[in-house]
């Protein structure tokens, strides 16, 4: 909270009326909160920023990722996609690939090689 907006809004800013008690302590507050926010500064327990991710290293764990999905996905849909032209097959099986990479296989790959990836 800012102590100017608390006093401008109590009226505190105008010379000819006296501050309210209540702004005098929550100025008295915010201003010890100011000092010892700084002193009493504890290292935070939480989430850390992670580490860096080396791109040459997610590329070639992507790479290991979607060749074979794009081989099972070809391989399963032949049957059914094969009198059709190629970009159209691969308007099928671009985005059936893609979700499976976003949603089940690049996680499963990061949780297993994560520490590798930021090596």
């Amino acid at each position: 909270m800012n102590e100017g907006i608390v006093s401008h809004a109590y009226g505190a800013d105008d010379p000819g009326l006296p501050s309210p008690p209540a702004v005098t302590g929550i100025r008295h507050t915010l201003r010890e909160q100011s000092r010892n926010v700084s002193a009493n500064a504890e290292p935070r327990l939480g989430p850390t920023v992670p580490a860096a991710v080396r791109r040459w290293k997610l590329w070639l764990l992507t790479v290991c990722g979607i060749y074979p999905t794009i081989v099972l996905l070809g391989l399963a849909t032949n049957p059914f996609l094969e009198d059709l032209y190629l970009p159209v097959r691969l308007a099928v099986l671009v985005p059936a690939a893609a979700a499976a990479m976003v949603w089940q296989i690049n996680p499963r790959l990061q949780r297993r090689f994560g520490a590798w990836l930021t090596r």
